[in-house]
């Protein structure tokens, strides 16, 4: 629950590819109004006067993979009242976490010509491995509708409405033949998360 003046938010990256802040980015018109019914407190990305916190809501995109990120993410929790994990990279770790799977010395020394200088801890975590997140909004990029959503309910004090299906059923709803079945191609869709309007089988 946020207070009842206009929420601040903060919004902030942490290991990440920046695509979530630019879904909120691309809210286009959109964002105006959004802009009206909160504060934006804090996001480097958009904008040059940024204040402290706290915050009524901080929006954290990125996984933690260095030793300085798994404090900072302990500090801005402290700061926050409901904290968002925004997008795959937050809430699961996303790409960079594929490394957790190989060996961390051999990726380190692949990647970088002086390993001397890399802080990066041996494991990519999401945030909730951190902190207490409130909210996980999936997709890479997280859904720009999904973000107005969240923040709609928490105006009005209400459980945001997210989907919790996979992504087939978005599929059978825009009457997209199943991958799987027509094509006897791999599809990921039985275990991805519904949100992004079944955008891959779609082109």
């Amino acid at each position: 629950m946020v207070s009842a003046k206009r929420p601040t938010v903060a919004v902030y990256k942490f290991s990440s590819c920046d695509g979530c802040q630019l879904s909120l980015l691309n809210l286009e018109d959109q964002l105006l109004e959004v802009a009206q019914a909160v504060d934006f407190a804090f996001f480097l990305e958009a904008q040059r006067d940024n204040r402290r916190g706290p915050y009524d809501i901080a929006l954290v995109e990125g996984s933690v993979t260095t030793k300085e990120e798994a404090a900072r993410i302990k500090e801005i929790r402290r700061q926050a009242g409901t904290l968002i994990a925004l997008g795959t990279c937050a809430a699961s770790g996303g790409i960079q976490a594929l490394r957790n799977f190989l060996d961390y010395q051999a990726v380190e020394s692949a990647v970088y010509p002086k390993t001397e200088w890399v802080e990066a801890l041996e494991r990519v975590t999401p945030i909730a491995e951190h902190v207490k997140v409130d909210i996980e909004l999936w997709g890479c990029p997280v859904d720009k509708g999904q973000v107005v959503e969240v923040l709609l309910a928490l105006l009005q004090g209400r459980r945001p409405a997210l989907p919790t299906h996979s992504v087939c059923l978005e599929c059978k709803r825009a009457g997209q033949p199943c991958v799987l079945v027509s094509r006897g191609v791999p599809c990921l869709g039985p275990i991805t998360r519904a949100g992004c309007g079944a955008l891959c089988p779609g082109v």
